[in-house]
């Protein structure tokens, strides 16, 4: 008897076990859905590009552990983007006096996003560069060494602009503009925690001589904005241009 009812307690394992198996065995497939229009920018952060995209988790979970977007131009110049932050709606508040309505936003840092099965969540995302921003770390502590150095020693604050650690600095967001008149394409690539290769979604865009003509000038604000940080705090904050642009698939 009691052998019996070790292996009716055994067989009563079997469903559990065989799901635990299944959802091991099983992976999510991650769908993207694109907005069909970009923000491309040009700050002191280099290059950006911002865009909603909406995430579909089918069959399980998913653990979102990182997005990128690799922008090709169509003279085959190509740029890697990665994820900075991501924003959401939350709710939206109606104004009884004006008779609108304003959107509550949630801004965070992009590390992970969990996404439920079945489940659809939209986010818009901010892209940057890390080439870009390595490279612009470097200069710029180079830069802040001799602007301390120079204060120790009693000199003006205009004396950094003789400083390499200074023009190099300029250098670097004078070199660092690299958008271009032409086509291109843009690959969205998804990395799921338990999938080895990242899901990916297609797009293409135009940018026109009106667009770069409508970002250059952000050159020169960041020339600004590093006088305004070394030298002179009372410079007003420079303002940043954007060229929206529509996407459509590739």
């Amino acid at each position: 008897m009691f052998k019996i009812l070790a292996v009716l307690g055994a067989l009563a394992w079997i469903p559990q076990l065989f799901l635990l198996i299944r959802n091991h065995l099983i992976k999510p497939v991650v769908k993207i859905i694109c907005e069909n229009k970009i923000d491309i920018g040009y700050t002191t952060y280099g290059p950006i590009v911002n865009t909603s995209i909406a995430l579909i988790a089918e069959k399980q979970k998913a653990l979102i552990e990182k997005i990128e977007a690799e922008l090709t131009h169509e003279n085959n110049d190509t740029q890697k983007f990665t994820w900075k932050w991501f924003e959401e709606t939350l709710h939206v508040v109606d104004l009884p006096n004006s008779g609108g309505s304003m959107p509550t936003r949630k801004n965070q840092t992009a590390i992970a996003i969990n996404i439920l099965k079945d489940e659809l969540i939209e986010k818009k995302i901010g892209f940057q560069q890390n080439s870009f921003q390595s490279d612009q770390k470097i200069k710029d502590q180079l830069c802040t060494e001799d602007a301390i150095n120079n204060a120790k020693a009693d000199k003006p604050a205009t004396d950094l602009r003789a400083a390499k650690s200074y023009n190099d600095l300029k250098d670097t967001y004078q070199n660092g503009f690299n958008w271009k008149v032409g086509d291109y394409s843009i690959t969205y690539k998804v990395y799921e925690n338990s999938v080895k290769t990242p899901f990916i979604h297609k797009m293409k865009f135009k940018i026109t001589a009106l667009d770069l003509n409508n970002l250059k000038p952000n050159i020169d604000s960041c020339l600004t904005e590093i006088d305004r940080f070394y030298i002179d705090n009372e410079l007003e904050t420079p303002s940043w241009n954007w060229s929206n642009i529509q996407l459509e698939e590739n």
